[in-house]
């Protein structure tokens, strides 16, 4: 009921994770104001996220929402979603994000959604797998069946953060392992994370799927990390 809400809003008031702003009873996580000013991912970039794929594994397509910038008050939904236990967080931002790329053609084709898999000690500290919200976002907004048991982390390796760009592929050798082939094999998977980097852990993961005969990879994540910006 409407009035329990809005005791609720009245008691636990909500405010916006980019400007700090008090919430409407409507808005969630981030106001109308700083959705119509996210740093959304400009057409002219699209083709740098693709280029960031080329080498161990074919890509489709793939795409970020926004852009993640050092210092910038919009990281703040990536960080509540990964490290202060709001992981509905990237559920609504994935589901935004999805309800404005259907019309694009972006999902054509896509059979399946994959959430990149946490390690399981990764997955016992944090609770949760950020991926799994990302993708339930997406599946939300365009019908297209989850699968998380077809590829898995086989190795916990260490955090990427801090690492330059050739760590980060050392890092992640031999990090993955299909589980089952026969349900990747002909598809057309989207494989999500929630930050593009290097794509190094993405592209390994990519690779692992594409073992799998007639596999097709297409890349969704919520932030893009670009040096140019």
């Amino acid at each position: 009921m409407k009035w329990i809400s809005d005791l609720i809003d009245l008691i636990f008031p909500r405010y916006c994770s980019v400007c700090g702003e008090l919430l409407s009873p409507q808005e969630r996580d981030i106001c109308v104001s700083c959705l119509f000013s996210m740093p959304r991912i400009e057409k002219i970039h699209l083709e740098e996220i693709e280029k960031t794929f080329w080498g161990k594994a074919k890509i489709e397509r793939a795409t970020s929402y926004m852009y993640y910038k050092k210092g910038s008050p919009y990281n703040n939904l990536i960080h509540n979603l990964k490290y202060k236990n709001h992981p509905e967080v990237g559920e609504r931002l994935a589901y935004t994000a999805a309800t404005e790329l259907a019309g694009k053609g972006f999902f054509n084709s896509i059979d399946l959604i994959v959430p990149l898999p946490l390690s399981k000690a990764k997955r016992r500290k944090r609770g949760y797998n950020q991926c799994d919200y990302i993708a339930a976002g997406i599946s939300r907004a365009t019908g297209i069946a989850i699968a998380r048991d077809i590829v898995s982390r086989i190795k916990s390796n260490e955090t990427q953060t801090h690492k330059n760009r050739e760590e980060r592929w050392k890092n992640v050798e031999g990090i993955f392992e299909v589980r089952k082939p026969s349900k990747a094999e002909g598809r057309h998977i989207l494989l999500v994370d929630d930050i593009l980097t290097t794509g190094a852990t993405l592209q390994c993961c990519a690779a692992a799927l594409q073992e799998a005969a007639g596999c097709k990879i297409s890349i969704f994540t919520l932030g893009y990390t670009y040096n140019g910006i």
